[in-house]
């Protein structure tokens, strides 16, 4: 265990020991009992900052931070002094991630006996990520500077950056996002399981339904199960290859102005928690990754955009290949970057298995963040690409830098309204 001694403490105890024996060597007494005073100071101090260092105690607000990118991160503590005597001024340092820059170092004044602290401060916008902050370093002096110890807690503190999530328009969906699943109504028994169809008669029953074969076989009064809608469901397909995607270079407060593959995360975010707080069973497909959610409010969906790195693939076929088979009588929300004829080809293949009328694409526009064509160039321009979807039957909405989540997902419904609304009169 180091005894933290200071230059200060160093040299005192260095002339306590050279006057104990010069002392002893000259015969002088009341100069060894010197020497001894002056030794003695800085182990005293020693033993009564170790002391004070073993009788702190550091807490953490409970639980993670999450807050969306670009905004600051406040990370809160509490110092406890346990001990029955005061501790001198505290110098506290927490461990910051490697992406953030500068030191979150402060001091704390005098503790009184069982007294506790809170501090807090701000670490700058952080890109979108999970961070490790901490742990606490405490550094702890005497009056005298004649010791310095330094104590590492070991709690650590988690923050969860996700994407923007912009809240959007509470237009109504389109009826044909009910087609296939929401639309009709399926009775249990037609998918097979009869028995489950069948329950036993309750008073105010329908008599127009009693199952007679059931009830003859059972000896009591059988009624059909009342017929009810399955929930509609919607597949989110997020193109995460870097390539596909632009940076403009330039450092913005929000980083959607900089990057087409920030903005097409955070719109997809966006559709995904709306589409999840309207009650509609919900998933994103991101790269190789197929992420459900469960319940009304969940932040799966944010959580795991949170860490989703740009994709290495080259192609869209791996998440096209996920999305064929989970996509199946379901609303699709495409949210695409740059794409050639091959990807065009698949996407136009997924949209036969896709419920009529609601298949949605959004076409970010790379160039308008870099000012030129992105990637090879088998790379269609967005104009030729806009066509191409719609040919296939998709509703295609381009995106532009600058424009809100909240304007672009408008934009795609005012399109598929009138046409969803005809379809469904019909």
């Amino acid at each position: 265990m180091r005894p933290g001694f200071t230059t200060r403490a160093a040299c005192l105890l260095a002339a306590g020991v050279a006057a104990v024996l010069c002392g002893l060597i000259l015969g002088e007494y009341d100069l060894v009992r010197g020497g001894l005073i002056a030794g003695a100071i800085p182990l005293v101090a020693s033993v009564v900052v170790r002391r004070a260092q073993v009788s702190i105690a550091s807490q953490r607000e409970p639980g993670p931070i999450r807050v969306a990118a670009g905004e600051a991160v406040t990370v809160g503590l509490s110092v406890t002094n346990r001990a029955l005597l005061p501790t001198g001024s505290l110098m506290l340092e927490d461990q910051l991630p490697p992406r953030a820059d500068g030191r979150a170092r402060f001091v704390i004044s005098t503790l009184g006996s069982r007294e506790s602290r809170s501090a807090s401060y701000r670490l700058p916008a952080l890109p979108r990520g999970r961070y490790v902050i901490g742990p606490l370093r405490l550094r702890l002096t005497d009056p005298f500077g004649l010791i310095d110890i330094s104590r590492s807690f070991r709690s650590t503190t988690t923050a969860i950056v996700y994407p923007v999530v912009d809240p959007l328009p509470p237009t109504s969906l389109p009826r044909s996002w009910d087609d296939g699943d929401n639309q009709s109504s399926h009775s249990i028994g037609s998918h097979g399981a009869d028995d489950a169809s069948i329950r036993e008669y309750r008073q105010g029953d329908d008599l127009r339904k009693v199952h007679w074969r059931s009830s003859a076989k059972t000896g009591a009064l059988m009624v059909r199960h009342e017929e009810r809608p399955w929930l509609g469901r919607t597949t989110v397909l997020l193109d995460t290859r870097a390539g596909a995607h632009a940076s403009s270079g330039v450092s913005s407060d929000d980083p959607r102005d900089s990057s087409s593959l920030e903005w097409a995360v955070s719109f997809a975010a966006s559709v995904a928690d709306h589409l999840v707080r309207a009650g509609r069973d919900t998933c994103l497909i991101a790269g190789s990754a197929l992420i459900r959610p469960s319940g009304a409010q969940d932040t799966v969906i944010e959580d795991e955009l949170a860490v989703l790195p740009p994709g290495a693939d080259r192609e869209l076929l791996g998440s096209i290949e996920i999305a064929r088979a989970d996509a199946r009588e379901s609303a699709m929300v495409a949210v695409l970057g740059a794409v050639d004829a091959e990807s065009l080809s698949a996407f136009s293949d997924l949209r036969a298995r896709v419920s009529r009328s609601a298949a949605y694409a959004v076409l970010v526009d790379t160039t308008s963040w870099l000012g030129r064509r992105v990637g090879p160039s088998s790379f269609l321009e967005t104009g030729q690409a806009v066509a191409a979807l719609r040919a296939a039957g998709w509703w295609v909405a381009a995106a532009r830098q600058g424009e809100t989540n909240a304007t672009v997902w408008a934009r795609v419904l005012e399109q598929a309204s009138p046409h969803s609304l005809g379809d469904a009169r019909t």
